[in-house]
Parts: structure tokens; C-alpha cells; sequence
């Protein structure tokens, strides 16, 4: 057997494990890499990250099960627990005063996103009867703005109830193009189908319309080093470059059209570090062709990041299991014998 036979044949050796990408369903998938995680009687101390050799997707491995996800990020789930206290105060203020204040001097976080978007799509000023969509909207900020501007706002939000106070709630996407604008602000690094829910989003957004998409910026890693920010084993599991993402979205029928990258916005939303990818997309009829080998810039960046953190060897050598690790190198470990 050769020594990559070796390594899948260790590799793919617990049943909960993919055998497949979670956004193409290609079996060309191969491990990258790996990380700690917390070692209690559910999980193992390791796991693997994977990479699919024909869309370019990260992803842990295993990966979370739907309904996991879905307990997670559900009412009453993990993730609105332990936002409980803030929310209720949230919900509070936004009862007492439902359309909140103007701000009166300097400018938001949301100001300088949204003035980056405006050569693009007419955020400032929508055309009557204009339609946005915030999928994964949280407590409804970016609706809040875009509805002082006079679009008609929506969202879907699974966690909390604090946006409908102000904005029309959807339980799913409708597939009659009806928006102008739809934001995927951190959304598709949670979900179990990211393909999928691209394909849904397609259907809502006019032909004229845009869609705007912010996820954890792989390539950059080697610049701000925050591996388990861009992918882990719990609420971020799948993980993409731009050259994976601008894939995806070719396969629905979408194109980027630019890449919000700035100093600002990075000073605005990260602290001024560049932890996120930010792309603007629309409808196409010339989808993308992908290069040859679309998980190179992933495994390219995860590299340049192992060696400044000393070394993707090194850090296998004492992560790896010891079986794992003999499939990898070709050799197994013989046990010494203990002394008479």
C-alpha cells in the first residue's frame, strides 16, 4: 500500500466522519491540518480539518449534524443562552423606542460598510418599494439603517425576536427574485450546506440586485494568525478563501463583482486587523471557471501560518494520534520492551 493509501485508509477510521465535501458532495477531500479541542467524555482532543480538492471548502472534520446546529442556534439554543441577559435589555429599548435615535455626529461601523457598498448597489437611496433581506440578522442593527433610508426591510434570524419589533419577519427564503439587496453578514460559516443556502439566495435576489457576503478570511490567516476564528469544531465549521467562495457562488448563477477590502472597514469591525473577507456579488450569465487546483490558496495560507507558528511537522508530531501519524509518515511505531 502506498503511503497515501496509508494516510485515507487511517484517516477515515470513525464513523462520524465525512466522506464527502458539505458544499459540493465531491469525495476528492483530503486533511490539512488539525486543532486542539476541549478533551471531555463527548469529543476526541483532536480534530481533523479537511479540504475539498474541487470547490477549495475548509471544513472540520467531523462536522457538527444538522439538528446540532439547529439546537445550537435555535430559540432557547446555546447561542441565545448566553446572550440572554443582553437581549432582554436590547428587546427593552428597542419597545421603548422602536425606530431609535439618528446619530447626530461622526460616523458607525454600519455608516462605513454601507457607504463602501454604495458605488455598488443604492443603499443611500432605494428605489420605491425596494426590498432588502438580512439572512441571519441578529438583533436587526443593518435593517435599523437601511430602513431609515426607506428600504423595506426583512430578516431571518432563528436565535431572537428583538428586529421584529421594527422589520417583517420571513421563515424561509422565497424564490420569486423580489429583493434588491440581500446581506449574508457571518452566515455561511455556520451552516451545514453552504451550496445550498447560495442556491436559495439566488432565487430571492432580483436581477438587478446585489448580495452582499462577509465570512472569516482564510487567506489572511498568515497576516492575523487566528486559526479557530476562520474554522473549529463548534460554530465555525466550514471555512472559505475568496477563490472557494467566488466558486460557490458562480455555481448558483452569481458573480463577484468586488472585494471589499479596506483599512477602514478593518479598523471599523476587527480592531484593524484583516479577519475578514467581504464580497459583493449579482446576477451572471458568464459563471467563474475555477482553477485547476481551488484548495491550493487555503493550504497555501494554513502553511504560511504553520510555519510561523512553528512548524505543521512539529505541531503533528505532538497532536496527531500515534496511528495517524505512522500512516502519514510511512512508519509504525514499535513499542519498547519493558526491562526484565
Amino acid at each position: 500500500m502506498s503511503r497515501s493509501a496509508k494516510a485515507r485508509s487511517y484517516w477515515l477510521r470513525f464513523d462520524d466522519e465525512a466522506s464527502a465535501c458539505p458544499a459540493c458532495a465531491s469525495p476528492r477531500i483530503v486533511p490539512v491540518d488539525e486543532f486542539r479541542i476541549p478533551r471531555d467524555a463527548r469529543r476526541r482532543s483532536v480534530r481533523l480539518i479537511s479540504g475539498c480538492r474541487d470547490c477549495g471548502l475548509l471544513f472540520s472534520n467531523p462536522q457538527p449534524r444538522s439538528e446540532q446546529l439547529a439546537a445550537f442556534y435555535g430559540e432557547g439554543g446555546e447561542w441565545a443562552a448566553r446572550h440572554a441577559e443582553r437581549l432582554r435589555w436590547l428587546e427593552a429599548k428597542t419597545r421603548k423606542s422602536p425606530f431609535g435615535k439618528q446619530r447626530l455626529k461622526g460616523r458607525g461601523k454600519r455608516d462605513v460598510l454601507f457607504d463602501a457598498i454604495a458605488p455598488y448597489a443604492p443603499v443611500h437611496t432605494p428605489p420605491s418599494g425596494a426590498r432588502v433581506l438580512d439572512f441571519g440578522c441578529g438583533d436587526g442593527k443593518m435593517l435599523d439603517w437601511l430602513q431609515r433610508r426607506g428600504w423595506e426591510t426583512y430578516g431571518i434570524e432563528p436565535s431572537m425576536d428583538v428586529a421584529f419589533i421594527r422589520h417583517q419577519r420571513l421563515a424561509s427564503l422565497p424564490q420569486d427574485q423580489r429583493f434588491g439587496l440581500i446581506i449574508l453578514n457571518h452566515v455561511l460559516e455556520h451552516i451545514g450546506d453552504p451550496l445550498g443556502l447560495l442556491n436559495q439566495i439566488a432565487g430571492a435576489l432580483r436581477d438587478d440586485g446585489a448580495l452582499f457576503v462577509s465570512v472569516p478570511g482564510i487567506d489572511a490567516l498568515p497576516e492575523h494568525g487566528d486559526l479557530r476564528y476562520c474554522v473549529n469544531g463548534n460554530n465555525h465549521p466550514i471555512c472559505f478563501s475568496e477563490i472557494c467562495l467566488r466558486g460557490l457562488l458562480s455555481r448558483v448563477g452569481l458573480a463577484v463583482t468586488t472585494r471589499l477590502d479596506s483599512q477602514e472597514l478593518d479598523d471599523a469591525f476587527t480592531k484593524g486587523r484583516p479577519l475578514r473577507l467581504r464580497l459583493l456579488a449579482a446576477r451572471t450569465a458568464h459563471p467563474l471557471v475555477l482553477p485547476g487546483r481551488p484548495l491550493a490558496p487555503a493550504t497555501r495560507a494554513l502553511a504560511l501560518h504553520a510555519r510561523r507558528e512553528g512548524g505543521i511537522r512539529d505541531r503533528a508530531r505532538r497532536l496527531l494520534p500515534v496511528r495517524f501519524r505512522a500512516a502519514l509518515t510511512g512508519r509504525s511505531r514499535k513499542r519498547k520492551k519493558a526491562p526484565v
